[in-house]
């Protein structure tokens, strides 16, 4: 029933939406939302909303009321409620909006997310383990279930190196950009809970202590040993090396008579 209850609340919602934009004679065709997660938990997140339009003249009036609102969120948000952030509303800075004509048309909005989006869980010398906190996606929260509407993609792309644990849910693609893991919900998608769990791989850095290898080689017996024998064969290499050079060149002398017999 929640399943049900859900896709109808999620179709009346993009009926209801796509009436209000007709009027303005084009349409949100396709939503994506595109999360790069850094090392630390935290994001910076690019959604694009992409658009249809009805005629030439139809791309004209947007552009001409794309000019009109300039880069200021708050009014194209009263323009078309559907053009906002749609991740971590109560910690959203650095929020960016820009209009870019081409062939595919498309409203983009950036923006950063202050708190981690991931909760940091158990560390090692070895990993780091780190689960996406729900919180974040409450937009997608309806009736019980997580919902990824129709025509909307998510992309959560993991720090360089990490690698996912356990199910994901709901439902997702899992890829690679680069270095980079990508899990991608595509909707219609539902789900009565929200995972994705994660392992951060450390890079192994030796550790090199100058100050303890000095005092294991001039404070200690067995550096002091170690120290003197090297003093001794190196300097009995400097002192037969007059007369091992003497036996080498005799050596290569010899077969090289011989070799002209």
């Amino acid at each position: 029933m929640n399943i049900r209850l859900a896709k109808v609340t999620t179709g009346l919602f993009f009926v209801l939406l796509i009436g209000c934009v007709m009027a303005a004679n084009y349409q949100v065709s396709n939503h994506t939302i595109n999360l790069q997660v850094a090392t630390d938990g935290t994001a910076s997140i690019t959604e694009k909303f992409y658009l249809f339009f009805a005629d030439s003249n139809a791309k004209v009036d947007f552009r001409n009321k794309s000019t009109q609102l300039g880069l200021d969120l708050d009014k194209w948000i009263e323009f078309n409620p559907i053009f906002k952030p749609n991740v971590g509303s109560n910690n959203q800075v650095d929020k960016k909006i820009i209009y870019n004509e081409a062939d595919q048309s498309y409203l983009e909005i950036s923006y950063s997310i202050v708190d981690p989006i991931m909760a940091k869980g158990k560390e090692t010398a070895l990993m780091e383990e780190y689960s996406v906190k729900v919180t974040f996606f409450d937009h997608f929260y309806q009736s019980g279930l997580w919902v990824i509407p129709d025509n909307t993609s998510i992309t959560i792309e993991l720090p360089p190196g990490a690698d996912t644990q356990g199910t994901v849910e709901p439902q997702a693609t899992v890829g690679a950009t680069g270095t980079r893991k990508t899990i991608t919900w595509t909707g219609y998608e539902s789900s009565n809970r929200l995972t994705l769990d994660y392992v951060l791989w450390k890079k192994l850095v030796p550790v090199i202590d100058m100050s303890a290898i000095t005092t294991f080689f001039f404070k200690t017996p067995t550096g002091l040993s170690i120290i003197g024998i090297l003093a001794l064969v190196i300097a009995a290499i400097i002192w037969k090396r007059k007369t091992i050079s003497a036996k080498i060149e005799n050596f290569v002398e010899n077969n090289s008579l011989l070799e002209e017999k």
